[in-house]
Parts: structure tokens; sequence; C-alpha cells
């Protein structure tokens, strides 16, 4: 089965899409490693832009048009890598030095053990009241929350005010762990 992939010109002219990949693409492997350097990243990348290309499948121009976009296309690409790179350097960064303070290891343990309390105090609710709890932890509002378990408004807020009031009792002794976080 020969197909014929092609890269169609504005005058008609049709560029087989194989031989334009062959003819650019160590090229623009080689272009992309000015930015990124690792070989295996920068033909990844090139794949990537030939891929773009034939999912395009738009009309160029001119030839010079059809290697403007690769450039361009590589370039952008590369950038983004780049841009990518610095975010995950910044982050990493960041978390090193974090870690490195006795002040972060305390506040994870203490954060950890804090939510360990409070789950355990809520599956320890009784069952409507333990519903009602996580889903206002998920974020809803009463209206929702009534609408997610078809309950009037009403019953949502006393379940919620029961909620309150038993976790109150529960954790009253683990106070001195809420009062940090």
């Amino acid at each position: 089965m020969n197909r014929n992939y092609s890269i169609i010109l504005g005058n008609g002219t049709r560029l087989d899409f194989k031989s334009v990949f062959n003819q650019y693409f160590n090229t623009l492997v080689l272009f992309a490693g000015r930015y990124l350097g690792e070989r295996e990243e920068c033909e990844s990348l090139v794949q990537d832009t030939f891929l773009a290309l034939w999912e395009n499948r738009r009309e160029f121009p001119d030839e010079v048009s059809v290697k403007a976009y690769l450039y361009t296309t590589v370039r952008n690409k590369a950038l983004n890598v780049l841009k990518h790179r610095k975010v995950e350097r910044e982050y990493v960064n960041d978390m090193l030095r974090e870690e490195d303070t006795e002040l972060y290891y305390m506040k994870s343990v203490i954060e950890e053990e804090t939510r360990r309390l409070i789950f355990t105090a809520i599956d320890s609710l009784p069952e409507h009241s333990r519903k009602v709890c996580l889903l206002y932890m998920e974020g809803m509002d009463n209206q929702e929350i009534a609408e997610e378990l078809k309950i009037t408004l009403n019953t949502v807020k006393f379940h919620k005010k029961n909620a309150y009031k038993l976790l109150r009792e529960k954790l009253r002794d683990n106070f001195y762990l809420l009062f940090f976080i």
C-alpha cells in the first residue's frame, strides 16, 4: 500500500512529507541542540514538530514558509522546555531550602498528625453528619450539599451543627495541635 503523504504549497505543488523530513530532520535537531543540548530530547522535540506539521496539514505559500514553520516551531517548543526546566529548578530549590529547616519538619509532622486526628474524628461521626461534614470540606456550600444528599437546607444545617459539636468534644484534648495549624 503506497500512500503519497505530501505538503501542499499555494501554487498547487506538492512536497513529499518524507523528503521534507529527511531533508530537515538532522538540521533541526542541531538547531534544537543550541537551546537544549541533549540529543535525545532534541530528536524527540523535532519529531513532535513534524507531527504538528502533519496534523495541521495546512497549505503553505511556498517551501520557504514550510522551512520557517519548522524552525519557528522547534524554537518555540525548545523555549517551552527551557521555561519548564526553570520552573522545575525553582520548585526543587524552594523545596530543598524549606526541607532543610527544622521548622518545616515540625510543621509537616504537626499538619499530618492533625489531619489524621481530624479525619479519625470525622469518621466516627454519625453517617449523615459525616457526609455533610466531608462535602463541606470539599468546598460545597449548604445548598449544594442539600441537593447532593437530597435533603432540606435546614437538615444540612442541623447535621453540620451536630458535626461541629461532636468534633469539638472529640478534638478537645488535641486543641494544641489545631492551634499550630
